[in-house]
């Protein structure tokens, strides 16, 4: 478990964190999400014992981790970028952080190069790899020990889509199995919809918004569209565009703001069109933001 209590960071005479509290449950995938300098960086240089907090609790597994080692080596970390020693093969690199973290197993290691398919560039220097490969090398990384408690900082970034899909089924897998809290951190909001359990917004250090996924997508009054779907999409959007509706078509639906299903449908019943199927479409998870955000 994770948990920050009204945690205070001043760097540099900037207060970057302004009291956030948040708490991550065993097995739970917990998006933290915000823009660029909202202090998402300077929360998990806390988890990670790497700060100090001017003020209030942060706690990794029931104990501070500035004054646990052993804590700390139950702690995995993606960071965003790639920080990889590049004149050592992959193993190496692996071995090397297994060491230093004082969790090295062998078998471990051959498993985790197997499951991110690197077996056949363990013995390459990194710095020959590609950048989607060190990416799964630094992923790889971010499991040796089987820690109980992830931070993951851009996870997918520089994965192609099969690897992205890949690694969070393995994610959401890893969660169940381990009991591990994780920390989920993106812009790529379609991730957070399929992986995470809660979601925490911040903004200039600030907490916006912490609760589950489905309380998050009711938080901002973010615009719900009509979808319809009918044969004749041409005459349906003249018919609807002579009644002032402003339709798009997105995904094979014609797409409505600000209208009533019920209403739409007599409109296009009324003027001898077929509607083959009428529906609320929910907001996505990015209109929310943005619209939270922008509050």
């Amino acid at each position: 478990m994770i948990v920050l209590e009204n945690v205070r960071k001043t760097i540099k005479g900037t207060e970057v964190l302004r009291g956030i509290s948040l708490t991550v449950k065993p097995g739970e995938i917990h998006a933290y999400l915000g823009h660029n300098g909202a202090g998402k960086t300077t929360t998990f240089r806390l988890v990670l014992g790497l700060l100090v907090p001017d003020s209030g609790r942060v706690e990794v597994l029931g104990v501070n981790p500035l004054k646990s080692p052993e804590v700390r080596a139950k702690i995995g970390y993606l960071p965003e970028y790639d920080l990889l020693y590049p004149n050592l093969s992959v193993r190496d690199n692996l071995r090397r952080y297994a060491l230093l973290k004082g969790v090295y197993d062998e078998r471990e290691l051959r498993e985790l190069l197997e499951f991110f398919e690197l077996e056949e560039y363990a013995k390459k220097k990194v710095s020959a790899l590609s950048s989607g490969t060190q990416r799964r090398v630094v992923m790889a990384r971010a499991f040796l020990g089987s820690p109980e408690v992830l931070i993951l900082d851009e996870p997918t970034r520089g994965l192609d889509p099969e690897w992205r899909l890949r690694f969070k089924r393995f994610l959401g897998e890893y969660a169940r199995k381990n009991d591990a809290s994780i920390v989920f951190s993106t812009h790529i909001l379609s991730d957070v919809d399929e992986v995470c359990n809660t979601v925490t917004v911040i903004r200039e250090g600030r907490v916006l918004f912490s609760g589950s996924l489905e309380e998050f997508r009711r938080s901002a009054p973010a615009e719900e569209a009509v979808l319809v779907k009918v044969a004749d999409v041409e005459r349906a959007i003249a018919v609807l565009r002579e009644k002032g509706y402003s339709p798009e078509v997105v995904r094979g639906y014609i797409a409505l703001k600000n209208a009533e299903p019920s209403e739409v449908n007599a409109l296009l019943v009324k003027a001898g069109l077929r509607v083959e199927e009428i529906k609320r479409a929910e907001p996505s998870l990015e209109e929310v933001y943005a619209m939270l955000y922008e509050e």
